[in-house]
């Protein structure tokens, strides 16, 4: 008869698996990534799963952890380059708890689907099926898209009403800064609070039956602004 080789998880005493659960913490807490902590502890991702269903409190302080690493993740999405950060906590399933909490995270903050997705390692269409079956989720969804389009309105407001820094150089050295305003974003600003007032309109010039006629152009005040009592 053939040998069978069969794999098994390394077995730990009690003192020596409580300080691989304190290993694998402190590699998530780190790097943020599943796979760092299994790295950390010596031991397979099943494991950790298993620790995670049979210990209480490592379950409590994983998910602490990965909390933490949301948190973060959230006040801080980008990276020393200005680029949206991927994933810490990115493996195998797309799907997962964690994951989803990125994408929302990444969402809240004005980043488009594209970049969330690629936040997780997915395509923004896998990411964009999974509020079909979850209401919940998808209304998490839209508050978080809501809540990245008002910081980036935040962001063309403060652009437009308080301007950036930009610097002046001389001889290849920074000399001093002036301050620039965004007259484009100004103008947008103003078209989308008041279209009424600020929008461009489109005025057919040639009269209505083709001939020669009078073109008349009466301003109408919008309901909300007539003052009370004027004929429309």
């Amino acid at each position: 008869m053939g040998t069978q080789l069969m794999t098994k998880e390394p077995q730990f005493d009690s003192s020596e698996t409580e300080e691989n659960k304190r290993k694998a913490l402190e590699a998530l807490e780190s790097r943020g990534s599943r796979h760092d902590a299994a790295t950390a502890a010596d031991v397979s991702l099943k494991t950790l799963d298993d620790w995670r269903r049979g210990d209480a409190q490592f379950a409590a302080d994983w998910d602490a952890t990965v909390d933490r690493v949301m948190t973060r993740l959230r006040e801080q999405p980008l990276d020393e380059k200005g680029n949206f950060k991927r994933s810490p906590l990115q493996y195998g399933l797309k799907a997962t708890d964690e994951n989803k909490e990125i994408v929302l995270a990444m969402l809240a903050n004005g980043a488009t689907y594209a970049a969330a997705a690629a936040a997780i390692g997915a395509h923004r269409r896998t990411i964009m099926k999974w509020s079909d079956n979850d209401e919940e989720f998808a209304q998490r969804w839209r508050d978080a898209v809501e809540e990245g389009i008002d910081k980036l309105e935040q962001e063309a407001i403060r652009r437009a009403r308080d301007g950036v820094k930009r610097p002046v150089f001389y001889m290849g050295q920074v000399v001093g800064y002036v301050q620039e305003y965004s007259d484009s974003l100004l103008k947008f600003l103003l078209e989308a609070k008041r279209p009424a007032l600020y929008r461009a309109r489109n005025i057919n010039v040639m009269p209505p039956d083709g001939g020669d006629g009078v073109l008349e152009i009466r301003w109408k005040e919008p309901e909300s602004q007539r003052p009370e009592g004027t004929p429309a």
